[in-house]
């Protein structure tokens, strides 16, 4: 048995604190546990960042999380696994807390991992749509905020790519991934009945291209009972690509949602997320672009475009500029702006 009693203490000091890096504190025959999490510190200004405001301002989040895993004897070449992780605070554009409260769950889960046939978890999971968003969410400082219009309205619980409940597969065959998920109704999600995802992502790697196309779907249905809201049926259809030659990165999604209403109309969007980067040494350059287009309005729900230069200090230690513009916002123009700057440490 090796216990890292080094990292013991710390570890309620790294409560204000995703997975690039991790330290193992504790390993056994069968058991093993490993610490993980982040530290952010960001200071901006302008109406479309996270202050609003022309002022300077400034905010500290993290990320706190565990991951366990122990070894089956009944079934061979298979473990039981978990994960808890916490956040303070968010990104921009995330869910921001009520007043008074400190954490969130941002995952936790539970389930069993088999070297052959996949994994099967249960809980607060990265679910399968991820598979297209993370195509474009390579930003330090900004998060794409087109895949999820209206989905909370039926999944009370849905933030970005995570929602509770959630039965899901994940199963690595050579260069093919694959998930499906099934998500079910809980007294944090009293509008939901049910829903389903599922996806599938190539990672191809050549010897001068890599190439991984990407594809998802789901569906969310409301409770008939519950008469919060009139959207009864979300669904949904992304698909992306990303490219990568030598220092450069190439990415684009593409996102189709259908909302169906209780008098049997129906709300339509259509979107794009794009993003370009070029690495050199230490440096990287990011930009992107999209938008939100909402069936027959003259004038796109949501268009704004970004630039991002990230330096990294060491593995997993990053510092970041950000300039974001709105172009649009509700059918509306906009010229809104902000400039984040940002330090970011994962450990």
């Amino acid at each position: 048995m090796i216990i890292n009693k080094n990292l013991l203490p710390f570890i309620p000091a790294l409560c204000i604190s995703g997975t690039a890096l991790a330290q193992n504190v504790y390993n056994d025959d069968t058991n093993k546990i490993d610490i993980y999490g982040r530290l952010e510190a960001q200071i901006a200004k302008g109406e479309e960042s996270f202050t609003a405001e022309k002022e300077w301002a400034g905010r500290m989040s993290g990320r706190l999380g565990f991951s366990m895993s122990k070894e089956l004897k009944a079934i061979n070449n298979s473990r039981a696994i978990g994960k808890f992780e916490w956040q303070v605070r968010t990104e921009q554009n995330d869910t921001r807390f009520a007043e008074g409260e400190d954490l969130e769950a941002r995952y936790n889960y539970v389930g069993i991992e088999n070297d052959n046939l996949g994994t099967l978890i249960f809980g607060r999971t990265k679910n399968p749509m991820y598979q297209v968003m993370k195509i474009t969410d390579q930003y330090k400082n900004f998060t794409p905020g087109i895949y999820n219009f209206g989905l909370s309205s039926i999944d009370t619980s849905y933030s970005f790519n995570r929602q509770d409940s959630t039965l899901q597969y994940e199963g690595k065959f050579g260069i093919h991934e694959i998930q499906a998920a099934y998500i079910l109704g809980n007294n944090e999600n009293e509008r939901l009945d049910n829903g389903f995802m599922a996806s599938y992502r190539m990672n191809f790697k050549g010897k001068s291209l890599d190439l991984s196309p990407a594809l998802a779907i789901s569906q969310f249905n409301r409770d008939d009972e519950n008469t919060d809201t009139s959207r009864k049926q979300h669904n949904q259809i992304m698909a992306g690509v990303e490219l990568a030659q030598s220092n450069f990165t190439f990415g684009v999604t593409a996102d189709y949602v259908k909302i169906d209403l209780d008098d049997q109309s129906s709300e339509k969007y259509f979107g794009i997320d794009s993003v370009i980067a070029y690495k050199w040494h230490n440096f990287k350059v990011l930009a992107g672009y999209n938008f939100l287009d909402q069936n027959d309005e003259s004038e796109y729900e949501k268009e704004d475009w970004r630039v991002e230069g990230q330096w990294t200090l060491a593995r997993g230690t990053y510092l970041s500029l950000t300039y974001d513009r709105e172009l649009v916002v509700k059918h509306e123009d906009s010229n809104d702006d902000g400039i984040t700057f940002g330090l970011r440490y994962d450990f």
